[in-house]
């Protein structure tokens, strides 16, 4: 998929997401950056992002940064995900993935040989200043097709 496809993948078609607000401000082979503009309905009754925003925010960056890396070449479905929090997510929050070429075509070379194999992709979430807000790293089945 291009860049503008998964874009609208990420911010139109899968309602639950399109609910929190995730917007995609980078879609690369690369590197996916996703954001979360500062909403109430995101937050906590103690003002600051809610844990499931979080969380919806990390995972839906790995998924994308997955499209990004694979393409049609391969399926995936998320199988796990370890989040640490950092510290209280305030105002807008962004999540970055990165996945380099030479880790894509391995984890692709490992499909093509057995069928399926697990990849963790890590995502870093910081809010606007830098800081960390969560770490996680998202364990994709990923799967011939």
């Amino acid at each position: 998929m291009d860049a503008a496809s998964v874009k609208n993948l990420v911010e139109q078609l899968i309602p639950f997401v399109k609910k929190t607000g995730v917007v995609a401000d980078e879609l690369t082979a690369t590197k996916v950056k996703l954001r979360l503009p500062h909403d109430a309905s995101n937050l906590n009754p103690m003002g600051i992002l809610h844990a499931g925003a979080t969380f919806t925010l990390a995972e839906t960056a790995a998924a994308a940064m997955c499209v990004m890396a694979f393409g049609q070449r391969a399926m995936f479905i998320g199988k796990r995900v370890d989040i640490a929090f950092k510290r209280p997510g305030k105002g807008d929050v962004f999540a970055t993935s990165q996945l380099t070429p030479v880790d894509a075509q391995r984890i692709l070379d490992e499909v093509g040989r057995v069928g399926k194999t697990d990849a963790p992709v890590v995502v870093d979430v910081v809010d606007a200043s830098g800081e960390p807000v969560a770490q996680a790293t998202v364990t994709m089945s990923v799967r011939k097709i």
